[in-house]
């Protein structure tokens, strides 16, 4: 694992960087090399519950490419539960799933926020699986 030091205008902030090898050949987009290599090495646990991560704008300078293909990539690892970001403290290193499934522990309180479907009738089919159906108005 790459270590490395921002200097802050502050202060001096240390964060873990894991080698990030980005192939401009491959099919696969920058985006998604550098989540798949970052996913994999929390998920390996080469990268340390807590440890910091570096801003989207010097991880993208690091790399050589936009902030927001730095950007995306972020988002899909929080999508995936495995880094939390939190203002004033920065992009860190969260539980890594111990499948490889997204987390659904919020869908209903998301589905429920949103109001969709607003109204479920729900009825068994012959072999006593529940289905649901939303009712049209």
């Amino acid at each position: 694992m790459k270590r490395a030091t921002s200097r802050g205008h502050f202060m001096n902030r240390p964060f873990a960087v894991p080698e990030i090898a980005l192939d401009r050949t491959n099919p696969n987009s920058l985006r998604r090399q550098i989540h798949v290599q970052l996913a994999a090495a929390i998920r390996q646990g080469n990268m340390t519950q807590g440890a910091r991560l570096p801003s989207s704008r010097l991880l993208a300078r690091m790399l050589g490419v936009s902030r927001n293909t730095v950007v995306d990539a972020y988002e899909q690892l929080l999508e995936d539960g495995l880094i939390v970001a939190k203002k004033g403290s920065g992009i860190r290193i969260s539980h890594p799933s111990t499948s490889n499934f997204p987390n659904f522990s919020n869908l209903r309180k998301t589905a429920r926020a949103a109001h969709f479907p607003q109204q479920t009738i729900q009825f068994e089919d012959p072999d006593g699986t529940a289905l649901y159906l939303n009712p049209t108005r």
